[in-house]
């Protein structure tokens, strides 16, 4: 993967200059900006999930059921962050009410996926230390 570090920098230099030009634009801007950038990127982000296992497939076929198995896992934590994801109305603090609902669901799936995978990797790395303690 000799092109990660620079697609990295270009997503990054691509977010600083939505996020100023959301800012410059104002107050509810930026916030309109950073979902919509965002959703391009899980969209992104969910579409090489899809690509890339199925390269792998072809190019060490035995290798596809671990594949497999990763991209069962992320439907599942998709599914599970969708159904407890709400699009109650959020009232501000200068009493405007975000009312979107896909903005609102998609947003809260997006966060309650966070939470799932950071418990996730919390869980497997203190599975991996206790682990390591009774194997010796």
């Amino acid at each position: 993967m000799k092109y990660l570090p620079i697609i990295k920098y270009v997503l990054l230099i691509v977010s600083a200059i939505l996020l100023i030009f959301g800012m410059v634009q104002g107050e509810g801007a930026a916030l309109d900006t950073m979902l919509v950038w965002s959703l391009i990127v899980v969209l992104l982000t969910i579409a090489l999930t899809v690509i890339m296992p199925l390269i792998a497939v072809f190019q060490n076929p035995k290798s596809a059921v671990r594949s497999l198995i990763g991209l069962g896992i992320l439907v599942v934590v998709f599914l599970i962050s969708y159904a407890l994801a709400t699009d109650d109305p959020i009232k501000l603090a200068s009493n405007k009410v975000i009312d979107n609902t896909f903005d609102l669901k998609f947003s809260d799936t997006a966060l309650w996926m966070t939470y799932i995978t950071f418990a996730g990797v919390i869980l497997s790395i203190l599975f991996g230390e206790v682990y390591k303690v009774f194997k010796k």
